[in-house]
């Protein structure tokens, strides 16, 4: 019998278990004054890097360079920034017990794509000292863009590799989502975030029926393709009296292509209250959305718990690279929040059974310097932002041209 703390042992123990916080037996009042709850600001601030911020990143990224780094060598000792590093502490305070983002503006982008990784990987690990991988293929980063030259339809491919608007949604398995904005649309392809804890009071006042079955350890959530497989956990988690909130409409019941497909499969399809509940947290999360302020150059942070993000649809323009961003997951063993047992599944996934950066089964870990040259359709396409279902399939969508050092 496998070791309670294994991905494989904890999703047998959550299809055991029944029960969960009911919204009932919280008080708001004691939740809405501890610290991580996040009320969003009715602006999205900006954090203008200045010369000598400027600077000592540019030193940084030639030390790397002249010492070879990439990759898992980028951290905060080998990207050093002497005086820097103290606004970029602030931010961590922000992102995880603040407002929960945090956008900075000003560096800008290099003609290198080695350096613009080093910049980000560098920046990022003064919010997240632990980075999480993506894929079973060891993906740290990912390219999310519509790429020009990809030929495979745009309905075969993940939701990330379109021009579609993502629903409401976290990316289940992350404390923190890192975006590098590389390029933007020309038209649409905005980011928007609503604070957990403001939907959460909503529910709470004008739907609580909704709000107990967000919190019901009732719903389907799967976790791989071939065989179908799957836990039941709830989607909003009091935990330590801060608001958690894990949904990915992409990963909820039997995916398509495994009913398609015919396989035997005990993991549910999701039922019209089910439904009914999704489009209720949809409709809060669009009335208090925050849109977000960016520019291509920026690296943007959101507290992955406490913000549920989306994105809607956007145009390229004729010429040039069109929509581009970088994305990492990030954990700070300092700041992290404490993950819930029903929620630790996708998140041992990623971050290893310890959070220590370390996911089972994953030897190498891959940072592409660009996106796909060809897309390989994967087996279960998922109109997700993050979700692979199946282990061979990468999320960048194939083969990629891997950094000088991983």
């Amino acid at each position: 019998m496998e070791k309670l703390g294994t991905i494989k042992a904890r999703e047998e123990l959550l299809q055991r278990e029944s029960g969960a916080p009911t919204p009932n037996s919280v008080d708001l009042g004691l939740v809405g004054s501890m610290a991580g709850n996040v009320i969003l600001p009715p602006k999205s601030p900006v954090i203008q890097v200045d010369e000598k911020g400027i600077e000592e990143v540019r030193q940084a990224l030639q030390a790397c360079a002249d010492r070879g780094l990439a990759g898992d060598a980028i951290n905060k000792a080998s990207f050093s920034l002497p005086t820097f590093h103290v606004i970029l502490d602030e931010a961590k305070r922000q992102v995880y017990e603040g407002q929960g983002f945090a956008i900075f503006r000003g560096i800008g982008l290099s003609d290198s794509a080695q350096n613009n990784n080093n910049l980000f990987l560098g920046l990022a690990s003064y919010i997240g000292d632990v980075r999480g991988a993506q894929d079973k293929q060891g993906s740290m980063l990912t390219h999310v863009t519509a790429s020009k030259s990809w030929t495979v339809p745009p309905e075969l491919r993940h939701g990330i590799h379109t021009n579609t608007g993502l629903a409401w949604h976290n990316d289940m398995g992350t404390d923190v989502i890192a975006l590098h904005i590389r390029s933007l649309a020309e038209e649409g392809g905005n980011t928007f975030v609503a604070s957990s804890w403001t939907i959460y009071k909503e529910l709470a006042t004008s739907h609580p029926q909704v709000l107990e079955l967000l919190c019901e350890p009732c719903w389907p959530i799967q976790v791989s393709g071939n065989p179908p497989r799957h836990i039941v956990a709830p989607l909003v988690q009091i935990h330590n009296n801060r608001v958690y909130l894990s949904v990915d409409p992409g990963r909820l019941g039997l995916h398509p292509v495994s009913a398609k497909a015919g396989l035997s499969s005990s993991i549910p399809s999701l039922t019209t209250s089910h439904l009914q509940a999704l489009e209720t947290l949809s409709e809060l999360a669009t009335r208090h959305r925050l849109l977000l302020d960016t520019k291509p150059g920026d690296i943007l942070f959101i507290n992955n718990w406490a913000l549920i993000h989306a994105r809607d649809s956007y145009k390229d323009p004729k010429d040039g690279p069109g929509r581009h961003l970088v994305r990492l997951w990030l954990r700070d063993s300092e700041f992290g929040w404490e993950v819930p047992e029903s929620m630790r599944v996708p998140w041992e996934a990623a971050f290893g059974p310890n959070g220590e950066g370390d996911p089972t089964g994953i030897t190498h870990k891959k940072y592409p310097l660009a996106p796909s040259h060809e897309y390989k359709p994967p087996k279960y396409t998922a109109g997700s932002a993050a979700f692979v279902l199946d282990d061979e399939d990468d999320v960048n969508g194939g083969e990629t041209e891997p950094s000088k050092s991983t």
